[in-house]
């Protein structure tokens, strides 16, 4: 099974391979932070609450993004997910080139100079632990549209998707909108993802301070 970072990389990645627009945004590199985290705590390496994220255990995932998240939180003070997300932002170059590095070495896709494209035609990740799983986007898409509540793995992909404006890479705005509704229902779920949600506003707002308050 892919990780969430990886699945958000993805969501980067055009249908003919160029770079997503969407990529370009501080909300992408802040909900691949969030990702991680989400990652880590399926795997019992941390724990989050409304107050801080918990280490619960130190040993190496395996996994070249989420050991590089892992070493920043040990033998840190306690954070909440907003703050921990918003320091960890300086780790998203990084934190991106593993994740397609990863995507490369699992035969998921191939780079072709500025592009990287799917190796499988039918864009369905290849059989992974015996089971196949379905593209990101159709999954985002049958959470979205479908009634069911989804699984934990796609209801945190559906709030980090929407967090970090990877939705607008295959909605329209006018889509967005009309499934804002069932958007907050299935992805606003999640502490992490909420605590990812209040650091890219409070990184938004950083910004409007810097351009709208200027020292003279």
């Amino acid at each position: 099974m892919l990780s969430l970072t990886e699945e958000l990389a993805l969501l980067a990645i055009e249908d003919d391979g160029a770079i997503a627009y969407t990529a370009g945004q501080t909300g992408f590199g802040m909900a691949l932070v969030a990702a991680c985290l989400v990652d880590l705590n399926f795997r019992g390496r941390l724990d989050a609450d409304l107050d801080a994220v918990h280490v619960l255990g130190t040993e190496l995932t395996g996994d070249a993004m989420l050991d590089l998240v892992l070493s920043e939180l040990t033998g840190q003070p306690e954070l909440s997910v907003e703050q921990w997300v918003l320091k960890l932002a300086t780790q998203v170059p990084q934190l991106v080139q593993l994740a397609l590095k990863s995507l490369l070495d699992r035969g998921i896709l191939a780079q072709r100079d500025t592009r990287f494209l799917w190796v499988m035609k039918e864009r369905r990740y290849p059989v992974i632990d015996g089971k196949e799983q379905k593209e990101a986007k159709l999954r985002i898409l049958a959470a979205l549209l479908g009634e069911d509540i989804p699984t934990p793995h796609d209801t945190v992909l559906v709030g980090l998707a929407g967090a970090g404006g990877l939705l607008e890479g295959f909605l329209s705005a006018a889509e967005i909108q009309r499934l804002e509704g069932r958007l907050g229902e299935v992805g606003g779920i999640d502490l992490i993802v909420r605590g990812a949600e209040a650091a890219i506003r409070e990184d938004q707002a950083a910004r409007a301070r810097a351009v709208m308050l200027p020292m003279f």
